[in-house]
């Protein structure tokens, strides 16, 4: 059996990162996101996969060229123009051989046991088997109700609290008979949640199979960093010789450097005197932290540069991007790649900030 992930969106959610990084190749513990999906399918049993691209194809396609993966298939549909959901699905049709499939959404992080849901899936009539994990704040996301032999009774759309009547959510993980690709026109975007699936659930054909494992969408700031975090911490993703305090052997490290674990620092780095790294913070190759400088709670994307006497707590720090001398960048704030934080300012509550912009020194404060 073959999946198929879902790449093809902009990352909308995810920007400035994402006008230059597709959001599949966003870097958890300095390893692109995708790495993680395709050891989540090898765990599940899953033969290969297809990637149904569209924004930004080209480093998705290279990074796998450049990967071992052992075996696993990787074949690759490029859509001329968005499709949507299902019409990527539809998309990667002549790939899949005429079998049921596993689809994913390609910003989902779950620890999800795709064995467990295949299996759910085959025991039944279903055409379609949609997985649900349950959350904290159901009103941010749409719900699924199911009745007691788990078919698909209702879709709540990112409900008010009073109309909650569950908190079981759509994790972004599906087994599809080939019958539903069928259902799907070809050439035109469609939605498999907006037009597939109900179409399903009212013939009785759709059914749910619920997973309490580890859930997480990455595609806005708050949950990509919650996601790094994790990843750090070995909440998920922790592979054999995993260790909190991965430090490449080139690193350089001037005196009264403190690294704090769990804490990724990866090949190239330069950590100036006295300078403090740590409290879950992932930096890329080639990153600078200069003298007195503090990352903390952070994410440093390649060749990121942390001027002396900075402080960068709860952050994303795009490509490239640099924040000078005394400058503060907090509260979950993202600067997109190659863009400037001039000495002194103070970016905070979230502030975003495109590629390529500057700020002078000190010449605004957030």
């Amino acid at each position: 059996m073959k999946a198929v992930i879902l790449v093809g969106g902009q990352g909308s959610r995810l920007r400035p990162i994402t006008f230059d990084v597709p959001k599949a190749m966003v870097p958890l513990r300095n390893r692109p996101f995708m790495g993680y999906m395709v050891d989540f399918l090898k765990r599940g049993g899953l033969s290969g996969a297809v990637l149904s691209l569209g924004y930004l194809p080209d480093p998705i396609q290279s990074y796998f060229d450049a990967q071992d993966l052992d075996g696993f298939s990787m074949d690759y549909a490029v859509e001329d123009r968005p499709l949507g959901t299902a019409g990527g699905i539809k998309n990667t049709e002549a790939y899949l051989d005429g079998e049921a499939s596993v689809v994913v959404n390609g910003d989902v992080l779950s620890g999800i046991d795709l064995g467990q849901a295949v299996a759910a899936h085959q025991a039944t009539d279903a055409l379609a088997t949609i997985t649900l994990t349950s959350v904290e704040d159901p009103t941010a996301y749409g719900l699924v109700e199911v009745d007691h032999d788990m078919l698909v009774h209702r879709f709540l759309e990112k409900p008010a609290a009073d109309e909650v009547t569950t908190n079981l959510v759509n994790a972004g993980v599906y087994v599809l008979e080939p019958e539903v690709l069928g259902m799907i026109p070809a050439g035109r975007e469609v939605s498999i949640e907006r037009e597939i699936f109900p179409e399903l659930q009212a013939a009785g054909r759709l059914r749910a199979h619920v997973s309490s494992s580890y859930w997480r969408d990455i595609g806005t700031p708050r949950s990509y960093l919650a996601a790094s975090h994790d990843v750090l911490s070995g909440a998920v993703g922790a592979g054999e010789g995993f260790e909190y305090l991965q430090v490449d052997g080139s690193v350089r490290r001037e005196k009264g450097v403190k690294i704090l674990p769990p804490v990724s620092v990866a090949v190239g780095c330069v950590l100036g005197r006295s300078a403090t790294v740590g409290g879950r913070s992932a930096l890329g190759q080639d990153c600078v932290v200069g003298e007195g400088a503090v990352v903390e709670g952070s994410i440093l994307f390649d060749g990121a540069c942390i001027e002396p006497g900075a402080v960068v707590r709860g952050s994303i720090i795009g490509p490239h991007a640099r924040v000078g001398e005394n400058a503060i960048v907090r509260g979950l704030s993202v600067l997109g790649a190659g863009c400037v934080v001039g000495e002194g300012n103070v970016l905070d509550q979230g502030v975003r900030i495109n590629p390529g912009v500057v700020l002078p020194p000190r010449s605004m404060s957030f």
